[in-house]
């Protein structure tokens, strides 16, 4: 059994404050650190009552609590993850953390109460708390037990939390709540190894703000020692600014690679649409050689004529080409167009004879559309007319047609040519794709495709081998011009 001379002599020898509390709460022993602690002269608390350590507003409680532990008495420590406080000699609030050990001294209950001085610890963690509140990026601490103990106020600014919010709750709490389960394994993985690392290296975390949504971060993780208890400094980043950046930097990546399509496609439209007329131009060339030699001025001015005016529209449709691809980016841009001077004029550049075109419109109204597109669409499907009759026949015929209704316009370019196989039929718009022998690069209906759906429309194509082919073109109706 445990004698009181014992327990005296230990007091007397430990360097924490101790003090010995009967049954009654009554304080019976202090040693010489206590009375230091609380700034009373040696032995002048004996007999006192354990509340007069106690702030008055919380005694009432005290004694509760104290008959409460006297019915179960167990060893505890107090104040773990709190702060208790305690009163001095010159009523000052003194905070600290107690030790209670239940002892039975000559068949009497006691308790030996053991008191420390949290003054130094909450001093160093002030001072740790106001490096930690100068950094920019967001920090907190959190102890052995998974609870937030400090963070500063880039916390806040990140996730909306108020420190009063977060001390002493888990720091689940600043994660999303479908991941509540799984952190808590990982944390606990995390505590039983002594190692510092990022969280989630190369990949995307997320932080659950107080708003309720996911803030993603980037995180990393340093165990640290004080006064023999061991925490961890989390340090989150907040990648919203750059995860915006990066998806900006693709968008742009996208948009230069489709101006980069754009340009290739322009240069093809070009070079494709120029190849029509410098022909016409050439042909028109070798007649004026002809009447050079035969003396026919008369007809080498008309000539001469006719492949200026060709060279001269060639150069406007470059130019209108031009602007579109310029302004893409701002839509389509819209204005009138004569269909049956457009067609006719197209079909005498491209060298095809008045007879061998028919026209057969519904309307005779001028249509709304993009006009170098649309000049470029047409130029295209009778280019292809012309390339492809059969010289079986006697003559080549070819019919543009057009009708409307409230929401769309059809265009309909029908030849009696050589016609397209049908298994050849589902190619018929590939880049590059040629039939037969007739010339062309395999360009011209890829462009027409392309630019058809440019101006939000769509195109077919019907045929039967050895009677000719059918292509049609609908469009949307215009109603305003866009700008």
């Amino acid at each position: 059994m445990t004698t009181f001379d014992t327990v005296e002599l230990a007091f007397e020898l430990s360097p924490v404050a101790m003090l010995l509390v009967n049954s009654n709460g009554k304080i019976c022993l202090t040693n010489r650190e206590l009375d230091k602690l609380f700034g009373y002269d040696d032995g002048a608390l004996i007999g006192r009552v354990i509340e007069t350590l106690i702030p008055e507003g919380m005694r009432e409680e005290h004694v509760v609590l104290r008959d409460a532990f006297a019915v179960l008495p167990a060893k505890r420590r107090m104040g773990v993850d709190r702060v208790i406080n305690g009163l001095t000699a010159t009523k000052t609030v003194l905070p600290i953390e107690l030790g209670l050990e239940p002892v039975c001294l000559e068949d009497e209950a006691m308790v030996i109460v053991t008191a420390l001085d949290l003054r130094a610890r909450m001093a160093g963690k002030a001072r740790i708390g106001a490096i930690l509140d100068a950094a920019s990026c967001a920090m907190l601490v959190v102890n052995g037990e998974g609870r937030i103990e400090f963070v500063n106020r880039a916390v806040t600014e990140l996730l909306g939390y108020t420190p009063q919010e977060l001390l002493g709750e888990t720091v689940e709490m600043l994660v999303p709540p479908h991941l509540h389960s799984a952190h808590q394994v990982y944390r606990r993985s995390f505590a039983s190894l002594a190692d510092q690392r990022a969280m989630a290296p190369g990949r995307t975390v997320c932080g659950w703000h107080r708003d309720g949504y996911e803030v993603p971060v980037e995180g990393s993780l340093n165990q640290i020692e004080v006064d023999g208890a061991r925490s961890v400094v989390v340090t989150l980043v907040d990648l919203s600014e750059r995860i915006a950046t990066e998806k900006l930097m693709a968008e742009r990546a996208r948009e230069l690679e489709r101006l980069n399509s754009d340009l290739e496609q322009f240069n093809r439209c070009v070079s494709h649409d120029l190849k029509a007329p410098l022909s016409s131009i050439a042909g028109l060339l070798s007649l004026c050689r002809e009447d050079l030699v035969d003396g026919s001025f008369d007809d080498l001015d008309s000539t001469l004529t006719r492949a200026q005016a060709i060279a001269e529209r060639s150069i406007g449709d470059i130019e209108e080409l031009l602007r579109v691809a310029l302004t893409a980016e701002r839509g389509i841009q819209s204005a009138q167009v004569e269909v049956a001077a457009l067609v006719t004029q197209l079909w005498e550049d491209l060298g095809g004879r008045p007879e061998e075109l028919t026209l057969t419109l519904a309307h005779r109204v001028p249509f709304d559309t993009e006009v170098a597109t649309f000049r470029s669409i047409l130029r295209n499907l009778l280019s292809n007319a012309l390339r492809y009759r059969d010289p079986s026949k006697p003559a080549l015929q070819v019919e543009v047609s057009a009708r409307q209704d409230n929401t769309f316009v059809d265009f309909l370019v029908t030849d009696n040519g050589l016609g397209i196989p049908e298994d050849f039929l589902p190619e018929v718009f590939g880049l590059f794709k040629r039939l037969g022998d007739q010339g062309g690069s395999g360009i011209g209906l890829n462009l027409v495709q392309r630019n058809v759906e440019r101006l939000g429309g769509e195109i077919t194509v019907t045929s039967v081998l050895g009677e000719g082919a059918t292509f049609k073109v609908r469009l949307p109706v215009v109603r305003e011009q866009e700008t």
